[in-house]
């Protein structure tokens, strides 16, 4: 049974190389969005195994999301990748503050962002 992956980030393309690049594993149901604003009637609506979630996002910043979901009973089973350009220690740390179970950079080679989501699905 595949896990399903949700993706919320503004960004058009990187959302778009993301989503191709773990739908073409083949061992992904992926969903993905930009609307950030909505982000929690997706997370209700989908229930993802996992989501990769952005941090800087116009409407709703992803730390916001996250939070929502680690402290909602009846979501916080969800694993929550953040992810984002910012590279700074003081970022991954606000991130687990929150509840992430990791926090990746957006730049990074697809391995190792399939290693992280492997890991954390496991």
């Amino acid at each position: 049974m595949s896990k399903k992956i949700l993706i919320i980030d503004d960004d058009d393309d990187h959302l778009a190389v993301t989503s191709n690049l773990l739908r073409h594993i083949g061992k992904f149901n992926v969903v993905a969005s930009t609307d950030s604003a909505s982000a929690m009637e997706i997370i209700r609506r989908e229930k993802p195994d996992l989501i990769l979630l952005d941090i800087m996002m116009p409407k709703v910043d992803g730390l916001s999301i996250c939070k929502q979901v680690k402290e909602s009973s009846d979501l916080n089973y969800i694993k929550v990748i953040v992810y984002s350009a910012k590279i700074f220690e003081v970022d991954r740390k606000n991130a687990m503050k929150v509840g992430a179970d990791a926090y990746i950079s957006k730049v990074i080679e697809s391995g190792k962002l399939i290693d992280t989501i492997n890991k954390i699905l496991s």
